[in-house]
């Protein structure tokens, strides 16, 4: 889960305003469901990733899975979901709640409110939105590190998800949503674990990857947007990429 600056989540819409590439994505039809759910739905989301996601979500290559790294209390992956009308790609999502700077037993700072009761909060709220909007077509939610679930994934485990339904992990990926740890050895690992498995065609996203952000994040997708198996698709103003060769090591 990345660390959570109030200050800067405050200002983003701010800051983002009138900054889009030239190569962005053309706007969504926002319909009154989408409206009714950012309204409730708590998070952290900007308009342009949501273009995005209509955007690679009309165009994947496959059936293949979706993933989204980092779920919070479940408005990206709500929205990812509303995209994916008409289609039966599965979607997985992986988030434990582990907040930056979290220990059992803290409380939040100036306030008599553990960090513990905050989290349960924030698990509670994450099934209440996702059984609420998206009761038809469940994510397999599984609660581990994002490093932990792809170990999981490349060894094709089967798993009980968030949600009680068995899970059986592995295979190809079609969509990645980078949101967890906006550090850059977590996200340029987030990237890599993704790599290993996107097929040609499949699109990546890094959240709060805009090249002014100041995120870890952020150098994680301009390194990733220099490769040669993968071409640039926008930043609007995050990073959205498509895979279009397999990487070759050394």
């Amino acid at each position: 889960m990345r660390p959570i600056n109030i200050v800067r989540a405050i200002t983003a819409p701010i800051l983002l305003k009138g900054f889009r590439s030239q190569r962005a994505c053309p706007p969504v039809d926002r319909s009154e469901l989408l409206a009714w759910m950012g309204f409730i739905d708590p998070g952290m989301l900007d308009s342009g990733n949501i273009e995005l996601f209509s955007y690679c979500l009309n165009r994947l290559p496959s059936n293949a899975p979706l993933v989204e790294i980092g779920s919070f209390a479940g408005l990206s992956l709500n929205h990812l979901i509303y995209f994916l009308r008409g289609r039966t790609n599965l979607i997985f999502s992986v988030d434990e709640w582990k907040f930056d700077g979290y220990r059992p037993g803290m409380f939040i700072e100036g306030s008599e409110i553990p960090f513990d009761a905050y989290r349960d909060h924030v698990i509670e709220t994450f099934r209440r939105n996702i059984l609420l909007f998206s009761s038809g077509h469940l994510p397999h939610h599984i609660a581990l590190s994002s490093d932990d679930f792809f170990t999981a994934w490349q060894k094709q485990e089967t798993r009980e998800d968030f949600f009680g339904n068995t899970a059986r992990l592995g295979g190809p990926i079609s969509f990645a949503y980078i949101d967890g740890d906006h550090s850059y050895p977590q996200a340029k690992r987030d990237f890599e674990n993704v790599d290993r498995f996107l097929e040609v065609g499949g699109f990546v996203i890094f959240d709060d990857s805009a090249d002014f952000s100041g995120w870890g994040s952020a150098r994680a997708a301009q390194e990733a947007s220099a490769l040669s198996s993968y071409e640039l698709i926008a930043k609007n103003p995050n990073y959205c990429l498509r895979k279009i060769a397999h990487r070759k090591f050394r």
